[in-house]
């Protein structure tokens, strides 16, 4: 019989981001020594690996990332939501952090044979969450590697606009309804694509992106397929999502 007393799980904000923070301890304490266990054998101090094994060990260190990755979302969602999430502003080249996170794309794409490229400026002087605005991106390239079809090309482009800065990341994949870009934007939810038997991400990718953006007074776009094409040589027939950051008037350029 339901208690009619009872609270829903998660009606507090408060209460929600406390049980979050809770099961992401509980889940990250045996993750880490499994991780540190992956960069051991990888090393090689424990023997030599032959390249069939270093390829599985490389394999399960992408899905212990992954999982690290979706902790991180649950906890950052959770403080978002709750008016909790510090923002530790610092000055940095965005251009760099840009080509980090797309390096980092590289190793998720490669057992799918994606081509991850740059287009626009690769420095930009920017003040913000330099932490917050990496798992902002990386969300973003998680979806676009994982909806681009085999042997197809992720790009990453960063354009200087009068008083803002926009990081844009474009995919060659069925691309989405823009339409339901709020509905997409709240937790667990995902999109209708072409391919219904594809594996559905967390759905928590998008979320956490565009409240990192607003935390910082921006906004998340979406086009698809996209209204223009980057001066790049390959067609993105997909979807382009973009962070687009303020900053101060003064410092736009003319």
């Amino acid at each position: 019989m339901k208690n009619p007393m009872a609270k829903p799980l998660g009606a507090d904000p408060q209460e929600q981001a406390a049980f979050l923070h809770s099961v992401a301890h509980e889940l990250s304490t045996p993750l880490t020594p499994l991780v540190g266990y992956l960069k051991i054998l990888l090393s090689g101090k424990l023997g030599p690996l032959t390249e069939r094994q270093v390829k599985v060990v490389e394999s399960m260190g992408h899905s212990a990332a992954h999982l690290s990755q979706i902790i991180d979302n649950l906890v950052e969602l959770a403080d978002l939501e709750a008016g909790q999430a510090e923002i530790r502003l610092e000055t940095f080249d965005l251009g760099a952090l840009l080509t980090e996170c797309l390096e980092e794309a590289r190793g998720l794409g490669r057992s799918k044979r994606l081509t991850v490229e740059t287009a626009g400026s690769l420095h930009e002087t920017i003040t913000a969450d330099r932490a917050k605005l990496r798992q902002a991106l990386q969300n973003l390239l998680d979806n676009a590697v994982h909806f681009s079809p085999h042997g197809g090309v992720v790009l990453g482009e960063l354009r200087s606009r009068p008083g803002n800065v926009e990081v844009a990341i474009y995919d060659q994949g069925t691309g989405m309804d823009v339409s339901q870009l709020d509905r997409l934007s709240r937790p667990f939810a995902h999109a209708v694509t072409a391919y219904p038997s594809r594996r559905p991400g967390a759905g928590l990718g998008l979320p956490v992106a565009r409240r990192i953006a607003e935390a910082h007074g921006g906004e998340l776009r979406a086009e698809s397929p996209p209204a223009t094409q980057p001066l790049a040589i390959h067609h993105f027939a997909g979807t382009r999502v973009a962070l687009v950051l303020p900053r101060p008037v003064e410092a736009a350029p003319a």
